[in-house]
């Protein structure tokens, strides 16, 4: 068997030197070599009878480099099995290394030497008490679920051109002219848009504006006639203009056409487009047709919204009927968004507190990495270049992923490969309908599990920390200090909007050190190289 010896070359790296004796791959190379000369044709000879140095002189090299790569690989790979050492990407070929003089005729030994990036585990700090977070509470309010109602109202409506502007819902063609001490600006904006009334939040402008009709025009602030959010990108987005482009905010607006946004009724196919049959009936059973119900139960498969007859009509009760089928889907609507807003706003509140707890510990616990045995696995595996902002990125997500791992096994809720492949083999038997005591069932799973991971080389690693973070996020607040707070949906959703601009304007300045970092370093070069000259 080849000798493995180690040489740590810093802390994070180590050249792994692998020694093949000809002892050690001379057998496999000659027998390879005979299977040759079994099929090799040579003018003169019979079949099987070419002289063995003739078929060492045609195929002798090639055979013996597979061999050594495989044997030499191979056994690096049970070394560091064995000794569990844990490594980033693959064992690379050391740079510059000279390539064996490879002999056919007299087997020698040969020496093989392996660049490791090693992936060292740590304890990670800060997971304890004293890292403290807010952790929201979103309550849900009946305005809150009417906003919804009322948005699947209008997703699911029809739109109707009027002459008068009717409701806040309505949106309105515009001819919008940049104006200069009240008059058109010569040479200045004049573009066709469309104005969502629902979108102004100058309440004064938004009551103003509903008195209007077809052909009717106001001066007011540009700005005004979208949202505060809306209001950011108002060059490229409402005014179709270059982000460089300079005006004046005030501007006239023409009513070109106002097209009314009519919600549609509250019936009961409403409330099955939007929660389903299953949820839906136990609320509008009354309201539909009793044979299309037990068809619809009895077929699993069948399409509701084809079965259900749509044009219930009036029954002699007329429009007190109606009302009971409206109240029956308002109620249906409350009761099942209420459940299903709250279970969103928890999973989100969760993955935002679990967040902020990962950016403490980001800031605790710098994750040392080798940049340039990295950066030359990178390469080999992609076999191109790696650009420094694809570089940066990568090493980014290298290290969030390992601090998750040495999060999860300090928590000791890690996911190992092991038990993803567990999981897997447990719901392929199910899905595929195959009986695990079946002798053929563990090999056509390996089929399957070959196939996912060529299909995706990154589907483990990426499953396996999506796992992990999964199981952090169901533990961390019995570990960590969670400062229960109580909020609306308005205040958690104004928090999350601020925690995301902070992280923008993060972004943009660490960019400017980095950027004022490199013009200094490049300007220090620069000196240097003046004055050797």
């Amino acid at each position: 068997m080849p000798t493995i010896t180690r040489e740590d070359t810093d802390v994070l790296t180590a050249i792994f030197t692998v020694k093949i004796a000809k002892e050690d791959y001379q057998k496999q190379v000659n027998k390879k070599l005979n299977d040759f000369r079994k099929k090799a044709h040579l003018k003169g000879f019979r079949k099987g009878q070419v002289p063995m140095s003739y078929v060492k002189k045609l195929y002798g090299k090639a055979v013996i480099a597979d061999e050594l790569n495989e044997l030499s690989y191979k056994s690096l790979m049970e070394y560091i099995a064995e000794h569990k050492i844990t490594t980033f990407g693959q064992p690379l070929p050391v740079e510059d290394q000279i390539a064996p003089d490879l002999e056919a005729r007299n087997y020698i030994d040969y020496e093989f030497q392996y660049e490791v990036g090693l992936n060292l585990s740590f304890e990670v700090k800060g997971l304890d008490k004293s890292t403290e977070v807010d952790n929201y509470e979103v309550e849900v309010t009946d305005v809150d679920i009417q906003k919804e109602i009322d948005r699947f109202r209008k997703e699911r409506g029809t739109q109707e051109v009027v002459d008068e502007v009717k409701l806040e819902t309505d949106l309105l063609s515009v001819n919008l002219i940049e104006l200069e001490n009240d008059e058109p600006k010569e040479e200045g904006i004049n573009k066709f848009s469309m104005v969502a009334i629902e979108d102004i939040e100058d309440e004064e402008l938004k009551k103003h504006i509903l008195t209007l009709k077809k052909s009717d025009t106001f001066d007011t602030d540009v700005h005004k006639l979208v949202s505060k959010e809306q209001a950011k990108n108002i060059r490229k987005q409402f005014l179709y203009v270059s982000e460089e482009t300079e005006f004046n905010d005030t501007f006239r607006v023409e009513i070109q056409g106002i097209t009314s946004m009519i919600p549609a009724d509250l019936n009961a196919q409403l409330l099955i487009d939007a929660i389903g049959m299953e949820k839906a009936e136990k609320y509008i059973a009354d309201f539909l047709p009793e044979e299309e119900i037990e068809e619809v139960t009895e077929d699993s498969d069948l399409d509701i919204l084809e079965v259900v007859d749509l044009d219930l009509g009036m029954d002699e009760e007329g429009e007190d009927a109606d009302n009971e089928e409206k109240k029956a889907v308002q109620f249906g609507f409350m009761e099942e968004l209420r459940i299903m807003l709250e279970e969103q706003y928890k999973q989100t509140s969760q993955t935002f507190t679990f967040t902020k707890i990962f950016d403490k510990l980001k800031d605790l616990n710098k994750v040392e990495l080798p940049d340039a045995y990295l950066r030359r696995w990178l390469e080999f595996a992609s076999e191109s270049k790696v650009g420094d902002i694809e570089f940066e990125a990568s090493i980014a997500y290298l290290r969030d992923t390992m601090l998750i791992e040495q999060i999860a096994k300090d928590m000791d809720v890690y996911v190992s490969e092991a038990d993803i492949e567990a999981e897997m083999r447990q719901d392929y038997y199910e899905r595929a309908n195959v009986n695990p005591d079946d002798p053929k069932a563990e090999k056509q799973f390996q089929e399957f599990y070959k196939m996912m991971l060529q299909y995706d080389e990154a589907f483990m690693s990426k499953r396996q920390s999506t796992m992990n973070r999964v199981k952090i996020e169901e533990k961390i607040g019995e570990v960590v200090t969670f400062h229960p707070k109580k909020v609306s949906t308005n205040e958690f959703n104004d928090i999350v909007e601020a925690e995301r601009e902070a992280r923008r304007k993060k972004a943009e300045e660490e960019k400017v050190e980095e950027t004022e970092k490199d013009n200094a370093e490049a300007a220090e070069n620069t000196i240097i190289e003046t004055e050797l000259t």
